[in-house]
């Protein structure tokens, strides 16, 4: 509905304002919105925002539509995006797996449309279980009085096992990475083990998937090198090919190996 304006009096413009955290899309405020550009796999993504409104999930944008210029219009999620240093206490980790648990929750009754496409590849393992978002990237997690609330940045979501988003959450926020990496976004170093099973004790992980995790991570840190490697070196997508540029291939490398180095300490935890 438009709305009224008075004779005499001229509607004020809302200048758009850049948005950062990201590295791929151009994302702008506008007011109370936010405009991104649209991919094949946005129609699926939309559909997924859809039932989280449906349903009253309000962790994640409400899809309004698409504007003039073809870009989709997204309501603006107030809070802070966890940028470094971004809040890194125990109760954070605690509240990330709470959050995830409730996402995943609240998409029971949803079917994807028949026709769907994703960006990400599927786990074709158990693809149907949820909608992962598969990208808990600190920036994407939006904080209100220092706790995770919301997630934005939808473009990854993909079909997957529910552990995949736990796997990525703790490659992050663990974090899973050697100290130099954890010390550049504020995390601590020295409690990642622990970190690990609050995660799972938050989520209310099974025995039997905490034994499956620390492979669900490999898992995820492989697939993560296909994508920034084919994105980026091969195919030259933007913002992909900037990250491979400034070496996202060899960051996942040394992620991983501080992985497979702590392996039978992390998994010991878990136990």
């Amino acid at each position: 509905m438009t709305p009224f304006v008075s004779p005499g009096r001229r509607r004020a413009r809302v200048e758009p304002t850049k948005l950062h955290g990201g590295h791929v899309s151009p994302v702008r405020r506008v007011g109370g919105t936010v405009r991104r550009p649209v991919g094949p796999w946005s129609a699926a993504v939309h559909s997924l925002l859809r039932h989280f409104e449906q349903v009253g999930f309000d962790a994640a944008p409400c899809f309004l539509g698409i504007d003039d210029d073809g870009r989709e219009i997204l309501s603006f999620v107030d809070g802070d995006p966890a940028v470094a240093p971004v809040p890194a206490g125990d109760e954070v980790v605690a509240a990330l797996g709470q959050l995830l648990r409730r996402m995943h929750d609240c998409q029971a009754g949803y079917t994807p449309p028949a026709d769907a496409v994703w960006q990400s590849v599927p786990d074709k393992r158990r693809a149907g279980e949820v909608i992962c978002h598969n990208d808990i990237f600190w920036p994407n997690v939006i904080c209100r009085d220092g706790l995770p609330h919301a997630l934005i940045d939808w473009d990854l979501a993909a079909p997957g096992r529910r552990i995949d988003d736990l796997a990525s959450a703790a490659y992050f926020w663990s974090p899973l990475r050697p100290d130099k990496g954890a010390r550049e976004w504020g995390l601590p170093t020295t409690r990642r083990p622990q970190r690990l099973r609050l995660l799972c004790d938050a989520y209310g992980l099974t025995a039997n998937e905490r034994g499956e995790l620390l492979d669900a991570i490999v898992g995820y840190c492989d697939r993560a090198y296909v994508m920034h490697r084919t994105w980026g070196a091969l195919e030259r997508r933007p913002g992909w090919y900037e990250m491979w540029k400034s070496g996202s291939g060899k960051l996942i490398h040394d992620n991983l190996a501080y992985i497979e180095k702590h392996r039978t300490i992390l998994e010991r935890e878990l136990e």
